[in-house]
């Protein structure tokens, strides 16, 4: 049972983790090129968020559907029943958006699988055409 336990603080930290790692992302990438290689590498990993998000989405609907039974659960706004309801139906349409998303992560990266560049240096001369 996870809870308000230690291991339910846990289970939460990692979700503030992953947001802090979006927002560096979001901030690392505000300001310069990225190269083809770098979006290809950063891309792999994001599009393993998108296909492993549903999967942690569904288990967190089943934990809460769970909770009803496991906890003496109480709603300021209405039934509990009623509300865990909507939320997991929420839920599973945010699960579906999120296998979507990974898809369409793994198209991108795929898009620009064979793209390199090459590096300016002062023996190299500018071509046009040749960049």
């Amino acid at each position: 049972m996870v809870g308000f336990t230690e291991e339910g603080e846990r289970v939460a930290g990692w979700a503030e983790v992953a947001y802090e790692s979006i927002r560096a992302i979001n901030h690392l990438t505000s300001h310069c090129p990225i190269p083809a290689p770098t979006a290809y590498r950063i891309l792999g990993d994001l599009k393993g968020v998108g296909h492993l998000l549903p999967q942690a989405l569904e288990q967190l609907a089943r934990g809460l559907q769970a909770s009803l039974e496991a906890f003496d659960v109480y709603d300021h706004r209405g039934h509990p029943g009623e509300s865990v309801a909507e939320a997991i139906g929420l839920l599973c349409r945010a699960a579906r958006k999120a296998a979507d998303l990974g898809q369409l992560l793994e198209d991108a990266q795929a898009a620009i699988s064979e793209q390199g560049y090459r590096q300016f240096d002062e023996t190299t001369p500018e071509l046009p055409g040749e960049w």
